[in-house]
């Protein structure tokens, strides 16, 4: 008599319920933001380095500046974009200079030169190509820090540079809190007397500024 024989067959079949599938997409995700945040502050620590190395640079310029001039770069009477100062002063575009020496009168000024035969005369004390800069028609007006945000500086304005209370200049950069940051700390310092509120490090955003020198 002729047996069949059938094959060896489990009733049941092996695989991944609902709940283990969700499961390992949780840990996935959990993992991967996990990553991500190691990632994300690697990058916020590398910017920081990398934005007091250039605020280091930008200073020792400033003090050069000071060196040819007596005194550190003034913002011009009126200006708007106080941080177009701190780079067309570097670059031989600014100069600090009494533009009537031979009427009897001290009248120091922050002077803006144009022609370009002289600016290519004056000296230059930072190479902005080293930096992350912006244009407007051609011409670069400020140097950006790692997040993209120029460098700030302030110093005496030229139509009332007495006012000026600080033995010297602010200059810092406004951390991976950008312009947030930077509307904060405009309310803390003084543009006329570059007095810093005491309250500066309690604000939002205020632990994320770097000043030069920190």
């Amino acid at each position: 008599m002729r047996r069949k024989f059938l094959a060896n067959c489990h009733p049941y079949r092996y695989g991944f319920t609902l709940i283990e599938l969700l499961m390992v997409i949780t840990v996935i995700l959990i993992l991967s933001g996990i990553t991500f945040g190691v990632s994300r502050g690697v990058q916020n620590a590398q910017s920081r380095t990398k934005a007091r190395a250039e605020l280091a640079t930008i200073a020792q310029a400033i003090e050069q500046f000071k060196s040819r001039y007596g005194d550190y770069p003034w913002h011009k009477s009126g200006e708007t974009d106080t941080n177009k100062t701190l780079l067309y002063a570097l670059t031989g575009r600014l100069v600090i200079d009494d533009p009537n020496p031979n009427d009897g009168v001290s009248n120091v000024e922050a002077l803006i030169i144009t022609d370009e035969n002289q600016i290519k005369r004056n000296p230059k004390f930072l190479d902005e190509t080293k930096f992350t800069t912006t244009e407007i028609n051609g011409e670069t007006t400020s140097l950006l820090d790692p997040w993209g945000n120029p460098y700030m500086y302030w110093y005496k304005w030229d139509d009332n540079p007495s006012s000026y209370e600080m033995f010297g200049y602010h200059l810092y950069s406004t951390g991976a809190g950008g312009n947030t940051a930077n509307n904060t700390i405009k309310t803390k310092i003084n543009a006329n007397t570059g007095l810093i509120a005491n309250d500066f490090r309690d604000t939002a955003n205020g632990a994320g500024i770097i000043f030069a020198g920190e």
